[in-house]
């Protein structure tokens, strides 16, 4: 499905990614783990055309996406749900459902997909009217998470999904994401300091460290590394 080939990055000429390669398969769970700084935003706001590569090509079912505007991205079925949420805080949560669902050209398609997304979270339902920047921290993550999940997307970008959130909520959001990919049949693509949570859940992951991949495997094999244990997971 998506496919980042030899992807080189720069903020106002210094590098921040070399030659980063991964890919996701229709229907996989892909995590991309790694310590603060290692580029891993960076990667997701690339694949967004939110920052240019200076080198390497992304492709999206064959087609390639780094001459695309990022709402041509978005055309392309890919929702980015960005670090800290960035939600329309002075807006109440139907407002932001609503403005996630601009691809969507019906009124019969709006509402067919917010029963769907309502399913998900159903406390969003219950609370339309109320203001984004009113809500917790969990609260605000599920509503971001939902306003992707308007576009009805092939697939669904996450970038520190965990960030902000009280810990108990944090195996919610996991567990959301995980029913999301199951019973909805999206595809996922995680980025996340949570190191253990992002590979318990993925199918197959990519440890990034100052910006290149440094190991990759599945979230089962990388769990069970001494190297990984040792230099994420405190073990």
């Amino acid at each position: 499905m998506l496919e980042v080939n030899n992807i080189h990055v720069s903020y106002d000429g210094v590098p921040a990614l070399y030659g980063v390669s991964f890919r996701v398969e229709e229907g996989e769970i892909v995590s991309i783990v790694g310590s603060n700084g290692a580029g891993k935003s960076t990667v997701l706001r690339t694949v967004s055309s939110l920052l240019r590569p200076t080198q390497g090509s992304i492709r999206m079912n064959g087609e390639e996406l780094t001459a695309l505007r990022p709402h041509e991205v978005v055309l392309r079925g890919i929702a980015h749900v960005p670090e800290g949420r960035r939600l329309f805080n002075r807006q109440s949560i139907k407002d932001n459902l609503t403005l996630g669902a601009f691809t969507r050209k019906s009124q019969a398609d709006r509402e067919e997909v917010l029963e769907k997304v309502y399913e998900v979270f159903p406390i969003l339902k219950k609370r339309l009217g109320q203001l984004a920047g009113t809500l917790s921290g969990g609260e605000q993550q599920m509503l971001a998470i939902a306003r992707a999940l308007m576009l009805k997307p092939k697939l669904l970008m996450l970038d520190e999904p965990s960030l902000g959130i009280a810990p108990k909520l944090v195996d919610e959001i996991f567990e959301t994401l995980k029913e999301i990919n199951e019973k909805q049949g999206i595809t996922i693509l995680l980025v996340e300091q949570h190191v253990h949570e992002a590979l318990e859940l993925a199918d197959r992951a990519y440890v990034l460290q100052t910006g290149r991949v440094v190991t990759e495997g599945t979230g089962k094999e990388l769990l069970q590394s001494d190297a990984i244990q040792k230099a994420y997971l405190g073990i």
